[in-house]
């Protein structure tokens, strides 16, 4: 095994690209009177930077860039949420992937309803933590958002496997024969 430094961004990347992760689409609505430049009333990103943080009391977290579509979850939103995607939503996931400004042709094009504070909750996902910001922590281009929960909102399906982003590309979770 090879020592790189830390700083070795090419190094990192690749390592960190072989880190698999269920792929989410946060998505967030502005406050009512609030109008960010260059951001939509509703907005979202994908991510793989979430996990949950404590069951008691309810704890996520999401890994937001400092640019881009995520500078709504910066800007302290009504309410945000965290939805995990399904193996079949791999367009949704690259379409809100794309940094650009304000898109609402996303929101006409994706099915979607309102969480209790306004946050959009995708159609077809597995399910969604609705949830407010308890604190953002600045951690170099990224600002690292921990959010206190408010709901769950679990597909009538059940349990269900989610999309899976591996290596640059999106497929699912096979179990290891055992």
């Amino acid at each position: 095994m090879r020592r790189l430094a830390p700083t070795d961004a090419d190094a990192f990347r690749l390592l960190a690209r072989s880190w698999a992760a269920t792929v989410t689409v946060v998505t967030a609505r502005q406050k009512p009177g609030v109008k960010l430049p260059g951001v939509g009333e509703l907005d979202g990103f994908t991510a793989t930077g979430f996990l949950t943080v404590s069951i008691e009391p309810p704890i996520i977290l999401i890994s937001a860039t400092n640019e881009g579509s995520s500078r709504l979850m910066l800007n302290d939103p009504a309410g945000f949420a965290v939805n995990l995607l399904a193996p079949h939503q791999d367009e949704l996931a690259s379409e809100f992937a794309r940094i650009q400004p304000e898109r609402p042709e996303l929101w006409k094009r994706f099915p979607w309803i309102e969480d209790a504070d306004g946050a959009p909750l995708l159609g077809g996902t597995v399910g969604a933590f609705s949830a407010r910001v308890r604190q953002l922590i600045p951690a170099g281009d990224h600002t690292l958002v921990l959010g206190d929960v408010t709901a769950i909102h679990l597909s009538d399906a059940g349990e269900a496997e989610t999309l899976v982003y591996h290596n640059r590309g999106y497929g699912r979770f096979a179990r290891a024969k055992t």
